[in-house]
């Protein structure tokens, strides 16, 4: 939710002007789709003084020039005395990484058919990709299904802590991640989102290469590694 970043001011439109902009009621005005495979929409060719954007947009071409601007802007609100102690553990980390795991909803058969679930062998390539390029990682796991983290990510020899945040501002583990030094994420906006945020300027980041099921589309910064 925007909530979280209280520098960011917005409202929703209603139905009414998403009707007033599809049916060119209103002049020089551009209803804009994207479907679910988020394609990518040059905006520079058309011509608009106002538009009514509907998808996802996920690309960071969109917005990569205004970066700095971005991140002056996306500044998280005050976390929860608990987390303030645990963003100065991870803080305190030599290299922390932090690994998303989305189970939830994506467990569902027909959000599984569209974006896929990442099975354990994805996460343990990434480990071994960071393991080869930093030393001393100590690896933050945060995952809807922590219970499940805990009995199948046995294999993993380093140091490492599973979040089980109770909280209920589910916003404050994205701020936790975005404030670890590395990235492993999961083919989630919201890690995607934690990854981009992190101000580390030597992060690495590890995305999976095939975001959703049936597409190819690029979505991940050519900077990150896919695997």
């Amino acid at each position: 939710s925007l909530s979280a970043f209280p520098n960011i001011k917005c409202s929703s439109a209603g139905k009414l002007l998403k009707y007033i902009v599809k049916n060119a009621i209103l002049p020089q005005s551009k209803y804009i789709y994207q479907s679910e495979k988020n394609e990518w929409v040059n905006f520079e060719d058309f011509k608009f003084s106002f538009a009514y954007l509907e998808g996802y947009f996920q690309s960071e071409n969109y917005f990569k020039k205004i970066r700095q601007q971005l991140l002056l802007d996306f500044q998280f609100s005050h976390l929860s005395v608990n987390n303030q102690k645990f963003i100065a553990h991870i803080q305190s980390q030599v290299n922390s990484v932090s690994i998303h795991v989305r189970r939830g909803d994506y467990l569902k058969p027909y959000v599984e058919a569209f974006h896929g679930l990442l099975n354990l062998e994805y996460y343990r390539t990434a480990i071994k990709e960071i393991e080869k390029r930093i030393n001393n990682p100590h690896y933050y796991i945060f995952s809807d299904d922590p219970e499940w983290c805990r009995n199948n990510f046995s294999f993993l020899s380093a140091s490492h802590t599973i979040v089980s945040n109770q909280t209920s501002k589910d916003w404050e583990d994205m701020c936790l991640m975005s404030n670890c030094k590395h990235n492993i994420i999961a083919n989630s906006s919201y890690s995607w989102w934690a990854a981009w945020l992190n101000k580390n300027q030597d992060k690495l980041v590890i995305a999976p290469q095939k975001w959703f099921t049936d597409t190819t589309i690029k979505i991940v910064p050519k900077e990150w590694i896919t695997l």
